[in-house]
């Protein structure tokens, strides 16, 4: 059986992104790419909602034939590519594939019943990006593990992590990982029925 791990980065103000969609405060390094790196291994499948799909499909394909590329860039444009990617959303009416950007699916709607099917397939966990997404997995009970590397930096404005989980729903800390960029990285199990 396969688990779901949703992953942010959060500011201390609990930001998962400044305003106009700002990352640039994103905590960034040799270490940090190490840990991606290390995720993106272990993960058999991404589920992305439609902005965090867009973002990354406007970045990797071309990181990998761009010479100014990092070595740990590139090795994640290899695994980004090759990773079975699931689109969940209302308003995209296609997803396109090309070389550097395989194995992407649409779907127009979360299919409680598919992603239970996935789960109980054998294989890598699945990584799920983008906070509605996360929020609406959350509250059918499919998330298995909350990922949260908490950057040392107020951002002060913008969008807050899990925007429309308005129920209160209880977490366990199961591990902690500190960086030497000052991230800290959160291991979180959500408490079953804890939705209030």
């Amino acid at each position: 059986m396969r688990k779901i791990h949703v992953y942010f980065m959060v500011s201390l103000d609990g930001y998962f992104e400044g305003p106009n969609h700002d990352l640039s405060w994103h905590n960034v390094d040799q270490e940090f790419n190490q840990f991606a790196i290390s995720q993106l291994r272990d993960t058999g499948m991404m589920l992305f909602g439609r902005r965090t799909y867009q973002l990354m499909e406007g970045y990797w394909p071309k990181a990998e034939e761009d010479p100014k590329t990092t070595p740990d860039d590139v090795e994640v444009a290899r695994l980004m590519n090759n990773t079975p990617k699931m689109v969940i959303s209302r308003t995209l009416n296609e997803v396109k594939e090309g070389p550097n950007w395989k194995n992407v699916t649409l779907r127009n709607k979360l299919d409680v019943s598919e992603i239970k099917k996935l789960k109980q397939e054998a294989g890598k966990d699945i990584w799920a990006g983008g906070s509605e997404l996360a929020t609406s997995l959350l509250k059918e009970g499919l998330v298995d593990e909350v990922r949260l590397m908490v950057a040392p930096v107020v951002v002060g404005a913008g969008t807050p992590l899990f925007k429309g989980m308005y129920s209160r729903m209880k977490f366990k800390l199961t591990k902690t990982q500190p960086f030497k960029s000052g991230n800290v990285l959160l291991f979180y199990e959500p408490f079953r029925d804890s939705l209030r």
